[in-house]
Order: structure tokens, then C-alpha cells, then sequence
């Protein structure tokens, strides 16, 4: 299976990559190559707001994945202008490109941040998002661009709500800028990260199933236990299992 990543060279791609690049012939684009990759994914420099640079890239690919992100200064109007272009225009054009290229199936990696108060309840997909946070916001619109393309064009797209996603070696904190951060529910119990080895299987699994469009709670906390990953696992056949126990001594 050949797998272009939209957004290759950002921190949650970096997570997933070398999983992903073992495994399937791997395609970057982004504006930058990626500091660390593996030497055996190709990268090809371009704009993932870019409908050409879309094409180009998706040609001859099997699926896509789209994990693209903006600027983070969403409160100025040029964060903000940048986040819908991102979030929302770059997940349409990019579906519109694989479709142009015949390439049937994507997976959009997106964030439990689409919900309000998120360490404050129980929450599993059936749950209508509702953020209005800048972010929060444009998330939910890109998993609709993700719903529309499904009705629209037939394409099949796993939707990946992540939750904190982190390296394997921070773990169970969060740590996006290397600075370790715990994260608490509402009522103070720790909140696990997602490791990166839980992420790459995800993400995995996600390029395997086709069948329309499906959202996909991804958490690897088993300390709060606020977000079910039921559907995940009847699904996909994924649960979070880092850290693995070490074996016993004989």
C-alpha cells in the first residue's frame, strides 16, 4: 500500500512515521522536510493548501493520510485566517485531489479537542462535537469535509480523534515541545497520554478498514477513563497497550 502523509513533518506525523514507513512505501509533502524521518520515505516539497502540489503528490498513491497543521496563533485574525485554511480547506483539497487520482481511502487525523470541556465528562462518538474554540472549531469542520467526501465522491475516511498524542519515552505526560506536561480530568486524576507506539498502530489499522466514513476515539489513558475506545477496539481491533509489561524473570 502506498501512503502519502499531508503534513509529514510535523510533530504527530513524526509520531507514526517510522511505524508507517516500515511497513508501506511512504510519500511526505509539506513545506519542509522532516528533521528526523526514516531514509526511506519519499518527501516532496509543497503546500498542503496547494491543490497542484495536492495532485502532484497523490498520484500513484493507494490512500492518504492528512495530519496537516497550522499556525498555532489563533488569536489573530492571521492564525485564524491560517487554521481554516488548514484544518478545513487543505482536508477538502486534499480529498479532492486523491479523488481526481483515484485513490479510494483516507485517513484524517483529528483531536478530542472538538469537544468542549473534555476533561469534565465521559465522552465516545456518539457524542455530537461542540467546540467553538478556534481550534476546536475548525476540527470539527474538517471531519465534515471528511463526512461530505464519503457521501459525495464514495471515498472511504477513518477519522482519528486523538488525545495528547506523545513520544513513547514521555510517556504517560504530554509532550509536544519536549517539556513533559500531566494533564488531570476535572477531578484531579491523571490523565495518560497516547503513546506513539499506540498511535502508529492506530493509524495502521485505520489505513486497513474501508467502510465509509468512521470516527475513532484514540486515547491511551487508562488512569481517568473519561474517553471510551470501545468502538476502536470492536472495530479496528485496537486498544492502547503501552506501556507493554516487561517479561518475567525466570
Amino acid at each position: 500500500m502506498r501512503v502519502l502523509v499531508v503534513g509529514g513533518s510535523g510533530y504527530v506525523a513524526g509520531l507514526f512515521l517510522p511505524a508507517l514507513a516500515a511497513r508501506h512505501p511512504t510519500r511526505i509533502l509539506d513545506r519542509r522536510p522532516p528533521p528526523d524521518g526514516p531514509a526511506e520515505v519519499e518527501y516532496l516539497a509543497g503546500d498542503a493548501t496547494d491543490h497542484a502540489d495536492l495532485r502532484r503528490a497523490s498520484a500513484g498513491m493507494d490512500t492518504v493520510v492528512h495530519c496537516a497543521m497550522g499556525s498555532t496563533a489563533w488569536r489573530t485574525p492571521a492564525g485564524a485566517a491560517d487554521a481554516f485554511d488548514v484544518n478545513v480547506k487543505s482536508v477538502h483539497l486534499t480529498l479532492l485531489a486523491a479523488r481526481s487520482n483515484g485513490v479510494p481511502h483516507a485517513v484524517y487525523i483529528s483531536s478530542m479537542s472538538v469537544y468542549r470541556r473534555l476533561t469534565a465528562r465521559r465522552l465516545d462518538e456518539s457524542v455530537p462535537p461542540d467546540a467553538t474554540d478556534l481550534y476546536g472549531l475548525t476540527k470539527r469542520l474538517g471531519e465534515q469535509v471528511c463526512q461530505a467526501a464519503t457521501v459525495r465522491w464514495g471515498m472511504s475516511v477513518n477519522i482519528l480523534r486523538l488525545a495528547w498524542p506523545t513520544p513513547d519515552g514521555m510517556w504517560p505526560a504530554w509532550a509536544p515541545d519536549g517539556q513533559p506536561v500531566r494533564r488531570r480530568a476535572a477531578g484531579g486524576s491523571p490523565i495518560d497520554a497516547t503513546a506513539a507506539s499506540d498511535l502508529s498502530s492506530a493509524v495502521l489499522a485505520a489505513l486497513a478498514h474501508r467502510d465509509g466514513c468512521q470516527i475513532f476515539t484514540i486515547s491511551g489513558d487508562r488512569s481517568a477513563g473519561l474517553w471510551s475506545t470501545a468502538k476502536a477496539g470492536e472495530v479496528l481491533g485496537w486498544g492502547p497497550t503501552f506501556p507493554r509489561p516487561a517479561p518475567e524473570t525466570p
